[in-house]
C-alpha cells in the first residue's frame, strides 16, 4: 500500500512539474522557446523593432545593447529576465552569435547539457575559432558523459578543448577541460599535466573539488597538491 502511494505521489509531482515547464512563459525560453507566436506577439515584436529603429543607428547595435543588459542582469542572478534580453537581441539580430553563446551557457548552468550544446554549435558557426566558446563546448561534453560514460562524448570533449588550446595556449580553462578529460580516460599522470598548466596561467580556474579526486588517484608529481 505504502509503495502505491509512493508511487502515486511521484506521478504527481512529475506531471506538476511537467506542466510548470510546459506553463513557462516563453519570454524567458532561449529563442522564446522556440514556439509559434499568435498575431498579438507579432505585433508586439513589429512595434519593440519599429521603437528600436527609432533609438539606434542599426539593429546590430540595438542587439548588442540587450546582450549587455542581458549579461548585467545575468550576473546579479536574476536569469529569467537575462534571457528575456537576450531573447530581445537575438529578435533584433538573429545572426549575433553571442545570442547563441548565451543560450548555451544560461541552459547548461540548469543542467541542459544537450540542449545546451544545440546552441553552443549555433554561435561555433558563427565564431570557430573563438577559444572560450569551444572550451564550454567542451565542458558540457564532459558533464554529459558524467552521466552518459560514452567514448564519443569524452572525444568530442578533447577534441574541441584541444582545438581550443590552438587557438588560444594562454586559455587556462581549455587545459583544465583537457585535464578532466585524461582523468576520466584514467590518465593521471596527463591530467595532472594540464592541471599545472591550467594554474600556471590562472590559479583561480582550477576547480580544489576535481583536485581532490585527483589525489585520490594519484599523488600530485610536482606536490603543490596535497591531500589533506
Amino acid at each position: 500500500m505504502k509503495r502505491l502511494l509512493f508511487v502515486a505521489v511521484a506521478l504527481l509531482v512529475t506531471a506538476t512539474l511537467s506542466f510548470a515547464q510546459e506553463q513557462k512563459d516563453p519570454k524567458v525560453l532561449p529563442m522564446f522557446g522556440n514556439q509559434a507566436k499568435t498575431e498579438a506577439q507579432q505585433l508586439k515584436d513589429q512595434k519593440f523593432l519599429s521603437s528600436c529603429d527609432a533609438s539606434f543607428k542599426t539593429r546590430q547595435e540595438a542587439s548588442n545593447f540587450f546582450m549587455e543588459r542581458g549579461w548585467e542582469y545575468f550576473s546579479e542572478g536574476q536569469v529569467d529576465t537575462a534571457v528575456y534580453r537576450f531573447n530581445l537581441a537575438w529578435l533584433l539580430n538573429p545572426d549575433n552569435s553571442n545570442t547563441y553563446w548565451a543560450f548555451g551557457l544560461v541552459t547548461s548552468g540548469k543542467g541542459n547539457n544537450a540542449e545546451a550544446i544545440t546552441y553552443y554549435e549555433k554561435a561555433l558557426a558563427y565564431q570557430p575559432k573563438n577559444s572560450m566558446l569551444l572550451t564550454d563546448l567542451a565542458s558540457a561534453y564532459i558533464n554529459i558523459y558524467k552521466t552518459q560514460p560514452k567514448k564519443k562524448n569524452l572525444k568530442k570533449a578533447s577534441v574541441y578543448s584541444e582545438q581550443a588550446i590552438a587557438n588560444d595556449s594562454t586559455n587556462s580553462y581549455a587545459y583544465y577541460t583537457l585535464s578532466q578529460v585524461k582523468y576520466h580516460e584514467k590518465k593521471y599522470a596527463d591530467a595532472w599535466a594540464y592541471v599545472h598548466k591550467s594554474r600556471g596561467i590562472n590559479l583561480a580556474q582550477i576547480d580544489y573539488d576535481f583536485v581532490t579526486e585527483l589525489l585520490a588517484k594519484m599523488p600530485d608529481p610536482q606536490g603543490f597538491f596535497k591531500a589533506d
